[in-house]
């Protein structure tokens, strides 16, 4: 009963305030509105119930503003608001607090706005769906790739040599299953300026000792953080643990985004 109120309550407000989407973290239901309704993987209530306040309001905000950052990566939404429906609370976001939050332009001097946008995006989807049924973790070194190659080795055959660039072109969606597949493979995937993917299951011959890192990250993130201190160079990781999504340049982490929280229906 208390979820239908939230929802109608958030139906009319979305309305009132013209919303691009209502946001809920309930569990999904048949709801007739004039918004489109975006359905997500619910919350922990019970931990939520151990929290004050002012922590619900927090986590609640964390948790709308990861929605808010995949609505923008697959809806391209740049601006307008959403309207969030949680257990204890509705709260509204401006999605341009999502797209400054990512700031694609900040790798535009390195990397074509399209593409940077379509390897987070690909990578946050792989977070989210996995692979044969478990975690996936890999990476993406996105710039000069003769560069790329140079400080690399294969480890494997290439599964991507020989192949018509239209099929390797990271922009395409239709290519993204195959290289969802591929994403099991150890090592990174070298993607050229033009958004090729030129190889995967290949290994950075980086030395990351003077890198500092967050605790937790291993190897691939570290090479990868490595490759773009020494080269003009995008990296985008994901860790198979936790699913983030992190993104370097200048031998830093510059973003992180958590692909843990799941859309779990669009309706409309």
């Amino acid at each position: 009963m208390i979820q239908k109120i939230l929802m109608r309550t958030a139906a009319d407000l979305a309305a009132h305030i013209g919303a691009k989407a209502i946001v809920s973290f309930a569990e999904p239901y048949p709801f007739d509105s004039e918004i489109p309704v975006i359905w997500v993987q619910d919350l922990h209530i019970d931990v939520l119930k151990e929290l004050t306040m002012q922590d619900i309001f927090e986590v609640s905000e964390r948790h709308l503003l990861d929605a808010a950052v995949q609505i923008y990566l697959s809806r391209r939404f740049e601006e307008g608001q959403v309207v969030g429906v949680l257990p204890y609370a509705i709260l509204i976001y401006d999605i341009k607090q999502a797209r400054n939050f990512i700031n694609i332009r900040e790798y535009e001097d390195i990397v074509p706005r399209d593409i940077i946008f379509a390897a987070i995006s690909l990578a946050t989807e792989i977070g989210v769906q996995g692979r044969e049924g478990r975690p996936v973790g890999t990476a993406f070194i996105i710039g000069d790739a003769d560069e790329i190659f140079a400080h690399s080795h294969q480890g494997i055959l290439n599964p991507f040599l020989g192949q018509k660039p239209e099929d390797c072109d990271i922009k395409n969606r239709d290519n993204w299953e195959s290289i969802k597949e591929f994403s099991l493979l150890d090592g990174v995937f070298v993607v050229d300026i033009n958004g090729i993917i030129r190889a995967a299951g290949r290994y950075l011959d980086m030395d990351g000792g003077c890198i500092r890192m967050p605790a937790g990250l291993g190897g691939r993130h570290r090479a990868a953080a490595a490759i773009t201190s020494k080269l003009p160079v995008i990296g985008v990781t994901l860790s198979e643990s936790g699913g983030i999504v992190r993104v370097f340049r200048d031998g830093e982490c510059k973003l992180s985004i958590n692909s843990d929280l799941r859309i779990v229906r669009h309706d409309q």
